[in-house]
């Protein structure tokens, strides 16, 4: 049985609507300047009229006339955003059916005519118009305006007004309804779903799902199940739901760790407190229109019996009362989990170390670096224990750890003169270890000797070809017996995918990485299984070698990934694309205002890369809200100083608190 209209859960937001109508009635109040044809034919003198208008609001300069179109034209549209406004909070007429919005356009332009420009003009334009005539125009105005009966021309010709009035705010009802009816099925309401949690574009797709899916019989469904919230799973998602939006044989769920898209290549900015956390992040049911989605843990993935087990806690994060468990079935999976630190099994890394994957390591880091300064700041005249406290290691010299020592670098400095006054620049230490001779590998060696120039001039200490071989709790050692005392060591080494991956029967390059062909369909399950994104390895044709693990590469495999899916479920496999994508360049900042890379062939350095870098990834940012905040942190940052201000977690305000007889004191 299918449910009633008036129960019908519709989301739909008002302020989309005021835009939809806003749009409609521009476009309203420009075409319904078209029958002023009309009027001119039947040798009416339209162009007073906009000099009335004019006039009545007190412009009566050369500009008068353009006045009065100015003001007929925001009368015709605020009263159209009223109007559709009350309907959206009346519930009167649901404008997201064409024929609702025509009546809503009909409705508004018959407001218009009746309740405001009949009065309007009978009281105050056509006594301006006599007016007019008869001061301006008075030659005119006597060979016009009077018959052989001597009947004025406005009494004689006042039905053709009303019927070249009535014509043009039809015209105006019409594009009004239609452009923000259309507007609104494109772009506005969701029918949605309450038991499926998914939703609908249009009501008849809404109402076929609940009779074939919620009815007696419900049909098999072709389930499309998503692993990752990332950029290439969420790239994956909005494009498949763009082609099955109102397909209700479809179904697609999104299962994530958490429950929000992180802009990644933003996280350094995080640590260093330039910009705030909740800018850079998105809930994923923000995306999730026609999908179902599912903030849990992936417990394991069984790719023989299609069968994926999640699981998530009950009650307190921190203290779960328990964990459940729900299996999901798929009939084709696409794997986009990412990848975790790979410490390369150097002792207790793990442990001791900082990441820098997702925004709790951020939040985790900062919080941590403004200790660090804190705690040296009470204890200045302990030189040994200050310079533990006070060096920092940064270990890794690619995009990640020279962004993360450029901000930490630039974050730590500017703290030390602003706020630290018993601290001095020169007390802190932030090294960079690299493996290799030279920093970069990603760019080219002459900007990579740029960025090295340009790290150390800015007090950094870059240690080449060295690597660290043992972490501890208060220290690094390196592989040539060297040991640098340290509270802080940061991990920027490199990848993995997680060991659930590795874990699966399907072929993993030396790494890990899942290997697939170049339709991103995982060897051996080419039919079902799609991997991308950091987690995955792709071979570029051109060089032989696995695409690197950015951002950009995995936005373009999961727009080919999802047509490689698409062309899978209508059964077009002639339609699927290999994915042979060339970068258009690569960009990586090195401190304040500074920065190297290759854009569409071209190298940049210093600022200008600094600029293209900001200006690419602000574009990127998935909401124009997101854009709008990030921008204004900018702003702020270039103005004032930032924020050391240590937010403590939980376990940090319980603390250790030790018998106090046990301690020593200082003088």
């Amino acid at each position: 049985m299918k449910r009633k209209t008036t129960e019908i859960r519709v989301d739909f937001s008002l302020k989309r609507e005021v835009f939809f109508v806003v749009i409609g009635a521009m476009l309203g109040a420009v075409s319904m300047l078209i029958p002023t044809a009309f009027e001119v034919g039947m040798g009416l003198p339209y162009y007073v009229t906009w000099l009335a208008f004019g006039h009545v609001v007190g412009v009566y300069s050369s500009d008068a006339a353009f006045a009065g179109v100015a003001i007929h034209t925001i009368t015709a549209i605020s009263i159209g955003i009223v109007i559709g406004v009350f309907l959206y909070k009346t519930g009167i007429l649901n404008i997201s059916k064409l024929s609702n919005g025509l009546l809503y356009g009909l409705f508004a332009g018959s407001v218009i005519l009746i309740v405001f420009f009949i009065p309007v003009y009978l009281l105050i334009l056509q006594p301006e118009i006599n007016r007019i005539l008869t001061n301006t125009m008075p030659e005119s105005y006597d060979e016009y305006t009077y018959d052989e009966y001597g009947t004025t021309l406005t009494q004689y010709s006042f039905p053709l007004v009303i019927v070249s009035y009535i014509i043009m705010h039809l015209v105006f009802g019409i594009t009004v309804g239609v452009m923000s009816s259309t507007l609104s099925i494109k772009f506005g309401s969701r029918y949605r779903c309450t038991k499926c949690d998914i939703s609908f574009s249009r009501i008849d797709s809404y109402q076929k799902h609940v009779e074939l899916i919620h009815g007696e019989k419900p049909i098999q469904l072709t389930r499309i199940l998503i692993l990752g919230g990332g950029f290439a799973g969420i790239e994956v998602l909005r494009q498949l739901q763009k082609t099955f939006q109102n397909d209700i044989r479809i179904d697609i769920t999104l299962v994530s760790r958490d429950n929000f898209f992180l802009f990644t290549p933003m996280l350094p900015e995080i640590s260093s407190g330039m910009i705030e956390t909740r800018h850079i992040v998105t809930p994923l049911r923000a995306f999730c229109n026609r999908a179902k989605f599912y903030e849990t843990e992936i417990e394991s993935i069984d790719l023989e019996k299609k069968e994926v087990v999640i699981t998530h806690r009950i009650g307190k994060h921190t203290m779960p009362i328990e964990w459940r468990s729900h299996m999901l079935k798929y009939d084709y999976l696409v794997l986009a989990l990412g990848s975790e630190t790979n410490f390369f099994g150097v002792s207790e890394a793990a442990k001791q170390a900082f990441t820098l994957k997702n925004l709790g390591d951020a939040i985790v880091l900062r919080n941590h670096v403004i200790n660090m300064l804190e705690q040296a700041d009470i204890e200045h005249e302990d030189i040994d224990l200050r310079k533990r406290l006070l060096t920092f290691v940064v270990v890794g010299g690619g995009f990640s750890g020279v962004e993360i020592v450029g901000e930490l670098n630039d974050f730590i400095l500017d703290s030390i003169k602003y706020f630290y006054h018993n601290l001095q620049k020169s007390y802190a230490r932030i090294i960079l270890i690299n493996s290799g001779g030279r920093i970069l590998p990603e760019v080219t060696e002459d900007l990579a000797d740029f960025a090295l120039r340009e790290i150390r001039k800015n007090g950094v200490e870059v240690l080449l070809n060295t690597r660290v071989v043992e972490v501890t709790s208060d220290n690094v050692k390196l592989d040539q017996g060297t040991i640098i005392t340290t509270q802080t060591i940061i991990w920027a080494g490199g990848g993995k995918p997680q060991t659930l991956l590795s874990a699966l029967s399907c072929e993993h390059d030396k790494s890990g990485r899942i290997m697939t062909n170049n339709y991103l369909e995982v060897a051996g399950y080419t039919d079902s299984i799609m991997a991308l994104g950091d987690c995955a390895c792709v071979t570029d044709p051109n060089t032989g070698k696995p695409y690197p693990p950015t951002a950009q590469h995995a936005l373009r495999q999961g727009k080919v990934a999802a047509i490689n899916l698409i062309s899978k479920i209508k059964a077009q496999e002639n339609h699927k694309e290999t994915f042979d994508y060339k970068t258009k360049g690569v960009m990586t900042l090195i401190g304040k205002r500074n920065g190297v890379g290759v854009i569409l062939g071209h190298k940049v350095h210093g600022f200008a890369a600094w600029w293209f870098w900001r200006s690419y990834y602000l574009v990127n940012l998935p909401t124009v809200e997101k854009k709008l905040r990030v921008l204004v942190d900018w702003i702020i940052d270039l103005f004032f100083k930032r924020d050391v201000t240590r937010l403590k977690t939980p376990a940090e305000e319980i603390g250790f608190k030790p018998n106090i007889s046990d301690r020593s004191f200082t003088t």
